[in-house]
């Protein structure tokens, strides 16, 4: 691949990692993904697995949705969602699920393994769980950091504290919605 599509790439994915806290994590076949925590629940659905937020650490939060499109390398596309689970200022539980989508294989390869590279420094925190789906068109991240029980300071340690939204540890609504729309992200508040 050309050194030019090496840099579109990664800045892609550099944004991607700065929007979730930095997470990924990947699967080494088509239609596998890395096997949860135990706190967390991943259920089969449309052939796609998909981490499922306890019931109970949701309960009482208020949820907001954000979202923003991009274009990837070579016209793929890219969709990137948020749901936030906020008590008061404070985001509780970030559950972020990107999604590549293109027919070209190499590009899914290319983020697949990027994702699996990325998930390694996170694979031993717990409460920081991901699932990566492989289809035939499509390469999807899917994330839950739960702010409110995560080792902040393990966390910070992976990820670096200068320009992180982790602040005394905590995750203020609006400094991680400021940080988002810097990027073009929408959210429904």
């Amino acid at each position: 691949m050309k050194k030019r599509n090496l840099s579109k790439l990664f800045v892609v994915l550099l944004t991607v990692v700065l929007l979730t806290g930095c997470n990924e994590k990947e699967t080494e076949n088509i239609n596998q993904s890395v096997p949860a925590k135990e706190d967390t629940i991943i259920e089969s659905s449309a052939g796609t697995e998909k981490i499922e937020i306890p019931a109970e650490d949701i309960e009482g939060l208020q949820k907001i949705t954000c979202s923003r499109e991009a274009t990837g390398e070579d016209d793929s596309d890219v969709e990137l969602n948020y749901e936030l689970y906020v008590d008061g200022d404070y985001i509780q539980i970030l559950h972020s699920m990107e999604e590549i989508i293109t027919d070209d294989q190499d590009i899914l390869d290319e983020y697949e393994n990027a994702y699996k590279g990325i998930y390694e420094h996170y694979k031993d925190l717990e409460y920081y769980d991901t699932s990566v789906i492989r289809t035939k068109n499509s390469v999807t991240n899917d994330t839950v950091i739960n702010y409110g029980k995560i080792d902040t300071d393990k966390l910070l340690e992976i990820e670096g504290e200068e320009d992180n939204v982790i602040k005394d540890g905590k995750v203020k609504l609006d400094d991680w919605i400021d940080f988002a729309e810097q990027f073009g992200t929408e959210c429904d508040n």
